[in-house]
């Protein structure tokens, strides 16, 4: 079965929490959940496109194109869970990409970290995007890029940085902006972010690295990864039984009868992994609602009726309540999306080829990076 697609609760904390540093308050983000982020569990797993969706509304919000990377360099290093420990006392660089790309989906798997051969023998880390309906805003990209490189940046040696790194970007006229926060060469307006290395720096030993406290955080970051999938299991078995059953006769009975469990059995297990039945059912319905609202086909009473809610005001609500737009609202920005070019990662050609064309206009005052 196919992963669920999730983000660590640990890292989104950790961002919204910059985003109210940066003035834009939790309950403008239309998320229900980050409105009250004492009540959000470490463990818990957040939807892809619900995350995906709030760092839309942060940046409409915002109108800061460096929003992204203020974000990420602001960001704890509790953010990355036990992962940043695992980086932290890795051996070298070749090491830590390596233990990157084994343990980013502990962090999240909106998009996957892939090593690749580069010139004269260095490598290059590409991050490929997980597709979802809802696109990937190029500054949350930036912010994953900011809080990743500056945690290595603490470990490699002073002298030594990147040969380049290349970005989507929010402004590709921007580039000298970012080249000042990378220390490094930065193109921006690419399709696919890469962080490319010189071969000299691949294996330089990292002095404060400690190789007995590396196995204790590597012991705990295979069990996080063991357990996660276990979990994954179990929702994913879940997700199936509610979809199969349809959404007006799937109740939590039904669903533990066809798994071969009582219903308390369900509920604990589902409440171990920091979710219950109720959560599943309105994240199953949610993405099934996304997928029709892609389609302008499908009229949206049919669409409330397909999932099993009573009344098309309901179902207005729970799409307003999950995604921060009425399901009309949502309906055009997903259609716009795909008509610009249907892909995870969108950037607007105009735009893009109108900066390219023209100088950068961009206040600098408002784009000097913070800390």
């Amino acid at each position: 079965m196919t992963r669920p697609l999730t983000v660590s609760a640990t890292w989104l904390v950790g961002v919204i929490e910059e985003l109210a540093r940066q003035g834009i308050e939790p309950s403008r983000l239309g998320a229900s959940w980050a409105k009250h982020l004492e009540d959000v569990a470490p463990t818990r797993q957040l939807q892809l496109v619900q995350v995906r969706r709030l760092w839309q509304r942060a940046m409409q919000l915002s109108q800061d194109p460096l929003l992204g990377l203020k974000v990420g360099v602001a960001l704890p290093l509790q953010s990355m869970n036990v992962v940043a420990l695992v980086l932290m006392h890795s051996i070298s660089l070749r090491q830590a990409l390596a233990h990157t790309v084994r343990l980013q989906q502990l962090v999240s798997n909106s998009g996957r970290f892939l090593i690749e051969p580069a010139s004269n023998n260095g490598v290059q880390l590409v991050y490929h995007i997980t597709p979802s309906p809802a696109a990937m805003h190029p500054a949350q990209i930036d912010s994953l890029f900011a809080a990743y490189m500056r945690l290595l940046y603490n470990c490699m040696p002073a002298d030594r940085r990147p040969t380049r790194i290349e970005l989507p970007g929010t402004d590709a006229c921007l580039a000298d902006r970012y080249q000042v926060y990378f220390e490094c060469p930065v193109i921006l307006g690419v399709e696919q972010a890469r962080v490319v290395f010189g071969a000299e720096l691949l294996d330089s030993p990292w002095q404060a690295a400690d190789p007995t406290l590396l196995r204790i955080v590597l012991g705990r970051a295979e069990t996080l990864l063991k357990t996660q999938g276990r979990s994954d299991t179990l929702v994913d078995y879940v997700t199936a039984a509610i979809a199969a059953q349809g959404f007006s006769e799937a109740n939590c009975d039904s669903v533990a009868r066809s798994l071969d469990l009582s219903r308390r059995t369900l509920q604990r297990r589902l409440a171990e992994r920091g979710s219950s039945f109720r959560q599943l059912l309105e994240a199953v319905r949610m993405s099934e609602a996304l997928e029709g609202l892609a389609d302008p086909n499908v009229p949206l009473v049919m669409l409330s009726e397909r999932l099993g809610y009573a009344e098309p005001s309901a179902f207005s609500h729970a799409v307003r309540g999950h995604f921060g737009k009425a399901p009309s609202a949502l309906r055009h920005e997903l259609a716009s999306s795909f008509f610009a070019g249907g892909k995870a990662l969108a950037i607007n050609s105009t735009e893009s080829s109108d900066h390219q064309r023209t100088p950068c206009k961009a206040d600098p005052t408002r784009c000097e990076l913070e800390g």
